[in-house]
């Protein structure tokens, strides 16, 4: 479908980005790049960064090729991050004096490798002088290992090769450097098997603690840990009217070939399931161990399968 000049007037109008109808021609990138804004735009005003999983890190992005950056944005608006986007290497630059961020993504091609190079190294020089907890990752499709390497030696903390789950690698990446452990209504517990989750779960009884459980979820089940145990015998507080989570989080884990099972949930959760239809449904356990062995047993026989 082709935009008349009102349309494109209109788009470049609701992304701020109103200079770009001073050029005599419009690229392709230039439509896409609005797009992108008005997203982002519209995502800021969506979410609450209190009640998402990740959303109180700063991450910025430096990528020249719009196609990376939409996925890029797709993938981090899922765990609840709206990144801060910089095409070129001066624009990354000059958003360091303007930011304190948690992590930047830098695509090695600008489209030059020197000017990948330089963004590595001037992030590493402010991590040094101003921001420790600075993670710089590159990205991208090259199988040099020199220029790998040198990646590393300027002060690249992991390298991400554009594969076919480049995105998931990062997924992970964040999951381990930046995840919560706990706050006053879940815990999440670490587990040695690769592709579960547990969680300690206090109450269901508030929005926020909803969505943010949501979130996390999601970042694990994003990250291949698509199997979630929730152990519920601490659970205080419980309203009915958040039945759906279990729903949410089932169909989450079932569409990515994975499984939820609850640990000692108390009755009235058990009374809101089966009110819900989910009883027999979602399976229960008496103890973490029998969840364990639960999700053990489903992994050997998909894997027979």
């Amino acid at each position: 479908m082709e935009l008349n000049k009102d349309q494109i007037k209109k788009l470049f109008e609701l992304a701020s980005m109103e200079y770009k109808l001073k050029n005599e021609s419009l690229l392709p990138n230039d439509i896409s790049e609005a797009l992108i804004e008005i997203e982002r735009k519209l995502h800021t005003f969506q979410t609450d960064s209190k009640t998402t999983m990740f959303g109180d890190r700063k991450v910025l992005i430096v990528d020249d090729l719009e196609l990376s950056i939409y996925q890029l944005n797709q993938m981090l608006k899922k765990i609840g991050i709206v990144p801060v986007i910089a095409r070129k290497k001066d624009d990354a630059l000059s958003e360091f004096n303007k930011v304190v961020f948690d992590c930047i993504i830098v695509d090695l091609f600008l489209p030059d490798s020197k000017d990948g190079f330089e963004v590595i190294s001037q992030a590493a020089k402010y991590r040094r002088e101003k921001n420790p907890d600075l993670k710089i990752m590159v990205i991208s499709g090259t199988d040099d290992r020199s220029l790998i390497e040198y990646c590393y030696e300027l002060g690249a903390d992991i390298y991400v090769p554009k594969g076919p789950n480049w995105h998931n690698e990062i997924l992970k990446y964040f999951s381990h450097v930046f995840q919560r452990k706990s706050n006053d209504a879940f815990t999440k517990f670490p587990q040695e098997h690769p592709n579960i989750v547990a969680y300690s779960v206090k109450k269901f009884n508030d929005n926020g603690i909803f969505d943010e459980l949501i979130k996390d979820i999601n970042s694990e089940v994003y990250a291949e840990r698509n199997n979630v145990i929730l152990d519920m015998q601490e659970v205080t507080l419980f309203d009915i009217e958040f039945t759906r989570i279990f729903t949410d989080i089932y169909k989450t884990c079932a569409t990515n070939g994975g499984l939820l099972v609850l640990v000692n949930p108390p009755q009235k959760v058990k009374d809101a399931l089966a009110n819900a239809y989910l009883e027999g449904v979602i399976p229960l356990a008496s103890s973490m161990e029998g969840a364990m062995r639960l999700i053990k047993n489903k992994i050997r026989i998909s894997r027979l399968n």
